[in-house]
């Protein structure tokens, strides 16, 4: 799989070096959009966190997580913390919010 191209919406697995090469499409997992919303008050169980990382990097990194499903994320910190939980915006939002972070739910 490491050199195979994937399809425009797709990105190549972060393990993709360890797995054979058969149909290409193992290769490549589906790259998400992400909708921004408030802090949710249940972020559910952390799946991986990154400091000095942009936003759109936070998206793919949350892509390459198999058990990611929402994110937060500072701008001002540079930082995200993958979630595993679904949220929706009808989430409660967490009271008082954390300095400038926003919950990111993947669609």
């Amino acid at each position: 799989c490491s050199s195979h191209v994937c399809a425009e919406g797709t990105i190549l697995r972060i393990d993709a070096e360890s797995i054979p090469d058969q149909d290409g499409e193992s290769c490549c997992l589906p790259r998400h959009n992400y909708t921004e919303r408030s802090l949710v008050a249940k972020e559910g169980n952390g799946v991986q966190s990154r400091h000095h990382f942009t936003l759109a990097e936070c998206e793919e990194l949350c892509d390459l997580a198999g058990a990611c499903r929402s994110f937060a994320y500072s701008a001002v910190q540079r930082a995200c913390f993958l979630k595993d939980a679904v949220v929706t915006e009808e989430d409660a939002a967490r009271v008082p919010q954390v300095l400038d972070y926003k919950t990111y739910i993947q669609m």
